[in-house]
């Protein structure tokens, strides 16, 4: 089998790739995109949390990854619990808009951040990972809970969003 190496600019366009969703994952921005913001609090049945729930957990955890790219400290939670933060469902649309800005800024940040420094590079606050091992888990990790909110939303009767989007 042939061996590759890979360069850094190819590396990072990737990463790129799967923060905004690509093949087989749908961009989280597409997971949001123009959802009802009282839909945004409804938990169906079988479903453990609403959009509002998932969309606040991807901040939560999408901040601390940059906190830690950005060389700060943000240790994990002594309980995932604390992962969950706020209400299942907003109060009114601004609150709903309010996380959804949040996410899209720091998805920017994250963005950015894949040219911020070597990928290879590690730090104190990264636990032993290299900045590609923590942009790629966070990009996984938006990855799993978007595809979760297409699921909510299908299930909602808001999938897909006016733009299009995979219905498979």
């Amino acid at each position: 089998m042939a061996t590759h190496v890979v360069d850094s600019d190819v590396l990072a366009e990737e990463l790129r790739r799967a923060l905004r969703g690509h093949g087989q994952f749908v961009d989280p921005l597409r997971a949001v995109d123009a959802l009802d913001w009282r839909l945004a609090g409804q938990v169906p049945h079988g479903f453990e949390h609403s959009a509002l729930q998932l969309l606040a957990h991807m901040v939560y955890w999408q901040d601390r990854y940059l906190a830690r790219l950005a060389g700060h400290h943000a240790p994990t939670p002594p309980h995932d619990s604390e992962g969950w933060p706020g209400p299942v469902a907003p109060a009114n649309e601004r609150e709903w808009r309010d996380v959804v800005d949040a996410f899209t800024r720091g998805l920017a940040d994250a963005e950015r951040a894949v040219s911020a420094a070597p990928l290879g590079e590690t730090g104190p606050t990264l636990a032993g990972k290299t900045r590609l091992g923590t942009l790629n888990g966070l990009a996984l990790h938006n990855g799993y809970h978007a595809g979760q909110l297409v699921q909510l939303r299908k299930v909602l009767g808001s999938w897909p969003p006016p733009g299009g989007g995979d219905s498979w």
